[in-house]
């Protein structure tokens, strides 16, 4: 085996340094909030029973931009880019702190999100400037709220995001392109943050965590060199995407108010039913490798990854109905 490149060495280290930068923020913030009483109280549709500091996902971020700074002009980040993440962060914490209304949350969220979908747009060659602006800028709010909707219970946003990560920078690499640094900060970041959230939580991310994560892994893919990128990345994600767009319309369906808090996605039923959070966290992140996997070993050996994730994304929906089923009724509520 040859001696690990310099540059792989200085990787390396960036990595360590974001996790040690993620681990101490979190910690930090966590004295803070303490402090400072900023506590999420359980409530009747809370996974959780005691009171936690929330809002540190203010540490995470902190480990993101502390690699950032290190690495510089190899990350290939522009500030559009950065300026959302700061924008779609700080609208989080101040939910965290605050409390928004969802109509003026989503709202920012949009308007945190435009930067990145002006830069970005959505295949532009096919549908034109402004369609693609428009679907770009859709589909990273549903992320950044996809990942919100996901942060129920210890470490599974931030392990899901990891895992998603790992896959995706795979995904390039299958398809011979460079390692994406930007993968290597964010998976640094939610493993210096998890101690603190897995098993036992010491702190809760908050909006501002999920938010990040959210925006994180929808610029990974917008800025990825393949055109599949968008694709890649729902399909490495469904186990979240399914279970968040079922789960909305299950709910419009029985007449819900959607605004409203609720314990009806996949991962909520299951622990509800009597699993703990540290298991059902390592199948959801479990299931989201074995994805990645797939797709990226059907790249890498026959070049036909979009296919494999066209049927790793419907063998996700199948196992997510027989799953929502299941527990529902274990629990008496489906079909309630």
């Amino acid at each position: 085996m040859s001696a690990p490149s310099a540059s792989s060495l200085g990787i390396a280290l960036v990595a360590l340094i974001t996790l040690l930068a993620a681990f101490a923020g979190t910690s930090a913030w966590r004295w803070w909030a303490l402090r400072r009483g900023v506590m999420d109280v359980p409530g009747a549709r809370s996974s959780h029973e005691s009171p936690t500091p929330r809002g540190a996902g203010v540490g995470l971020l902190l480990g993101v931009f502390v690699g950032w700074a290190l690495l510089g002009p190899a990350l290939s980040w522009s500030w559009p880019e950065a300026l959302s993440l700061l924008g779609i962060a700080a609208l989080g914490l101040y939910d965290d702190l605050r409390s928004l209304s969802p109509r003026l949350k989503l709202s920012g969220q949009v308007l945190c999100a435009l930067p990145v979908a002006l830069a970005h747009p959505l295949w532009p060659e096919w549908l034109g400037a402004a369609p693609g602006v428009l679907l770009s800028l859709a589909w990273v709010v549903f992320l950044v709220n996809a990942w919100n909707f996901m942060d129920g219970i210890n470490g599974i946003a931030a392990g899901a995001a990891a895992a998603v990560a790992v896959s995706l920078a795979a995904f390039e690499l299958a398809l011979g392109g460079p390692l994406n640094l930007v993968a290597v900060l964010l998976v640094a970041a939610c493993l210096g943050f998890l101690p603190m959230n897995l098993p036992k939580a010491r702190v809760f991310m908050g909006d501002c965590g999920s938010h990040a994560l959210g925006m994180l892994l929808a610029l990974l893919a917008l800025g990825s060199p393949s055109t599949s990128g968008p694709w890649m990345l729902l399909a490495l994600a469904a186990p979240f995407v399914i279970d968040v767009a079922g789960t909305l319309v299950l709910r419009a369906l029985k007449g819900e108010r959607l605004t409203e808090a609720h314990r009806r996605h996949l991962y909520q039923l299951i622990t509800r039913s009597g699993y703990s959070h540290a298991r059902v966290t390592g199948a959801y992140v479990a299931w989201m490798l074995v994805t990645g996997g797939v797709v990226v070993a059907s790249e890498y050996k026959a070049g036909f990854g979009q296919t494999s994730a066209l049927v790793m994304t419907a063998l996700t929906a199948i196992l997510w109905v027989a799953g929502v089923r299941h527990f529902g009724r274990r629990l008496g509520e489906w079909g309630a």
